[in-house]
């Protein structure tokens, strides 16, 4: 039984200071020990949803197709027409930026999801756009046409400024503009004023990504697919594969899974690393190592598994192949975290 663990942001960039830095004294000994057994493979740079897309054969268009498949995931039929994810999101104005904060910050309940998509849907019919959502915190804009613009992933954008990660393309002006006009709308939105009046973040703006049309068909890599992220399993369902949500650990996986190649998205850690925040990125690992990271070292060294994990990053993607034998060399030491991030991402 072979494991593939993705797992976004597990080398992140290196910050201004030592302090701000979260492999600065991060420590994981099983984590450790799998890297510095493993034999390391680098391929070009990619984030989570283009790794799970070349992987699943699914070829790039003007972006990666990442909403007709996550569409696919929450019950919505995206086979006809060009579909983008149009994540609700709230910009916070700091001096003269304008920062993205995703959905891993707010909570947004059904009824307030429904409300703010019936007003965006009242005022941009005319324009053959349609706004549709059966989960509150991922929504998704049907055109009817395909638009010429490029886009760049939520979590490429989240807690930066917005202006540099704003559309590019021959239509980048009406999607800018459009952009504005969903801010103005939602602006003194009553959804927004009640929660703001109960000190809850307003829900000012989407953002548009992941744009594309459904492929015919795309390639199946795995036996079955663990995870809670949209695009994996939406990715699953397209192909038939066998899908089931992430397992809160390890040992749980393991009493269920069957032989086979088996993905596992734990991208917990992106959120944290997306926001500078080093100290809830060094929480969530140290849950990581306890839930996943130990119990599976434990179940290579019985041969009960073979693992392979795989860490997209903006600099180059990394892949560590272990074996139960692998873990016997033991001249390969442990090195701390900050030894296996990529030299380009500490310029």
């Amino acid at each position: 039984m072979h494991c593939h663990l993705l797992i976004p942001a597990l080398f992140p960039p290196s910050a201004l200071t030592r302090e701000n830095d979260p492999l600065h004294g991060a420590k994981a000994s099983a984590l450790q020990t799998l890297l510095a057994r493993g034999i390391c493979t680098q391929t070009p740079a990619n984030d989570m949803e283009g790794w799970l897309c070349e992987t699943f054969g699914v070829v790039r268009q003007q972006d990666y197709p990442v909403a007709p498949f996550s569409a696919m995931a929450d019950g919505i039929d995206a086979k006809i027409g060009y579909w983008l994810c149009a994540d609700p999101i709230h910009l916070a104005v700091e001096r003269d930026q304008l920062i993205l904060t995703e959905s891993s910050t707010f909570a947004l309940s059904h009824s307030e999801s429904e409300n703010l998509i019936t007003t965006l849907n009242q005022h941009f019919s005319a324009d053959g756009l349609h706004f549709c959502a059966s989960h509150p915190l991922r929504w998704y804009l049907k055109l009817e046409q395909t638009p010429a613009i490029s886009t760049q992933s939520l979590y490429q954008v989240a807690g930066h400024n917005i202006h540099t990660h704003l559309p590019r393309g021959p239509e980048e002006l009406r999607w800018r503009a459009l952009i504005n006009e969903v801010q103005m709308l939602l602006f003194e939105h009553p959804v927004n004023v009640a929660r703001e009046n109960r000190g809850e973040a307003p829900i000012n703006s989407v953002w548009p990504w992941g744009g594309g049309t459904l492929p015919p068909a795309s390639s199946q890599p795995f036996d079955q697919v663990w995870a809670n992220d949209a695009l994996a399993t939406g990715l699953a369902v397209a192909g038939n594969t066998p899908h089931q949500a992430l397992p809160a650990k390890a040992q749980e996986w393991l009493a269920q899974a069957r032989q086979g190649n088996h993905l596992l998205v734990l991208d917990s850690l992106r959120p944290a690393a997306c926001y500078g925040t080093p100290h809830a990125w060094r929480e969530r690992l140290e849950k990581l190592e306890q839930q996943w990271f130990a119990p599976l070292e434990q179940a290579l060294q019985k041969g009960a598994i073979e693992l392979t994990l795989h860490a997209p990053a903006p600099y180059c993607t990394q892949s560590f192949a272990v074996t139960r034998s692998s873990l016997w060399k033991l001249w390969r030491r442990q090195h701390s975290l900050i030894h296996y991030r990529p030299k380009d991402a500490e310029a």
